[in-house]
C-alpha cells in the first residue's frame, strides 16, 4: 500500500515499542481474524437482539427473518420448512461460518448475498464497506446497487476501480459496468481467464458504445476511435497490445483451448480489472471532451 503509516494512538504498546509485527496490508484470499470480529460483530448487531428476560436471541426486524430464509434457501440450499424458528439457533451458525468456519470467498458470498437483497437496510452494507477499509483488506466494497465485492491490491487502486465503476454507471453504461463487477467476481471464486475475458468485454462495450459502426471486438473498435481522433495513437497502441495478450492466452479468447496450461493467474486478473476499468471511463470522458 502506498501509504502504511500507523498513527501510534491505534498501536498497542507491544506494537508501538516494536514488540509486535504492526499488521501490514492484507494479501488477496485473506481474511483476517480482526476482520471476522468486525463483520461478525456488525451482523449479529444488525440483525438480531438479544431479549433481557429470557435471554433468548430475536430478530430486529421482520426484514432479517426473510433475508436469512432467502440465505436458507438459496445459499445453504436448504428446503423452507427446515429453517430454524429459534433465532438462536442461526445466530450460533452464522457466528461459526463468519469467525472460523468458511474461507474468505465462502464469507464474501455471504455479505454479498446480504447485501443484495431487496430489504438489506443501508447501513449494513455501509458497514461492511467500512469494515473492510478500517481492516484493510485487498478487497473494496462498492455500495451501489447491485452491491459487490472487488479485489484491489491496494487502498488506491480499489478507489479507482469503484470510481471507474460508478463513472460508467452514471453515463448509462451498464453493460461495461456488469462486466467489470462480474470480472471481480470471478477473481473471488478463482477462475482468472473468465475474469480477463469479462474485463476486457468491459472496454469493447464502451468502445461500441461509441462507435455503433465499429466491429463487435476490441481491436477494431480501437482503431476506429482512433481514426475518428477520440484515442490517441499511443494509448490505442498500449491497449491493442493488452487485447493481443489477452487474445493469445490459452482459456481467455479461445475458450476451446486447454485454460490449464494458460499462464493468466490472479496478478494478471487483478491487473486487468483496473486497467479496463481505468480505460473505460477514459474512453467515456475522452468522447464527452470531444463531443
Amino acid at each position: 500500500m502506498a501509504n502504511d503509516y500507523r498513527d501510534p494512538r491505534t498501536l498497542t504498546f507491544s506494537q508501538a515499542q516494536g514488540y509486535e509485527e504492526i499488521p501490514g496490508p492484507l494479501a488477496l484470499e485473506t481474511l483476517s481474524k480482526e476482520a471476522r470480529v468486525k463483520l461478525w460483530d456488525l451482523m449479529l448487531l444488525t440483525a438480531w437482539s438479544r431479549n433481557s428476560i429470557n435471554n433468548r436471541w430475536t430478530w430486529r426486524g421482520p426484514e432479517w427473518a426473510r433475508i436469512f430464509r432467502i440465505l436458507h434457501r438459496n445459499h445453504w440450499g436448504r428446503p423452507l420448512d427446515e429453517f430454524p424458528r429459534n433465532a438462536g439457533t442461526l445466530v450460533k451458525m452464522y457466528r461459526e461460518v463468519v469467525l472460523r468456519g468458511s474461507p474468505f470467498n465462502q464469507v464474501f458470498d455471504l455479505l454479498q448475498m446480504i447485501m443484495r437483497h431487496s430489504e438489506c437496510p443501508r447501513q449494513f452494507t455501509l458497514g461492511v464497506a467500512r469494515v473492510f477499509q478500517e481492516c484493510r483488506l485487498a478487497y473494496v466494497v462498492d455500495t451501489r446497487k447491485p452491491p459487490t465485492i472487488l479485489p484491489a491490491a491496494t487502498a488506491e487502486e480499489g478507489e479507482a476501480i469503484v470510481g471507474a465503476i460508478g463513472e460508467l454507471r452514471k453515463a448509462g453504461l451498464r453493460g461495461a459496468e456488469a462486466h467489470l463487477k462480474r470480472a471481480g467476481e470471478l477473481i473471488d471464486g478463482g477462475d482468472w481467464s473468465g475474469s480477463v475475458r469479462e474485463s476486457v468485454h468491459a472496454v469493447e462495450s464502451v468502445a461500441r458504445s461509441l462507435d455503433s459502426d465499429s466491429s463487435k471486438t476490441l481491436g477494431p473498435a480501437l482503431d476506429s476511435l482512433e481514426k475518428s481522433g477520440r484515442l490517441h495513437p499511443a494509448l490505442r497502441e498500449a491497449f491493442n497490445r493488452l487485447y493481443g495478450y489477452t487474445s493469445d492466452e490459452q482459456g481467455i479468447r479461445h475458450a476451446l483451448l486447454d485454460s490449464s496450461t494458460s499462464a493468466v493467474g490472479r496478478d494478471e486478473a487483478v491487473f486487468m480489472l483496473g486497467a479496463c476499468a481505468s480505460f473505460s471511463s477514459y474512453l467515456w470522458r475522452r468522447s464527452r471532451k470531444d463531443g
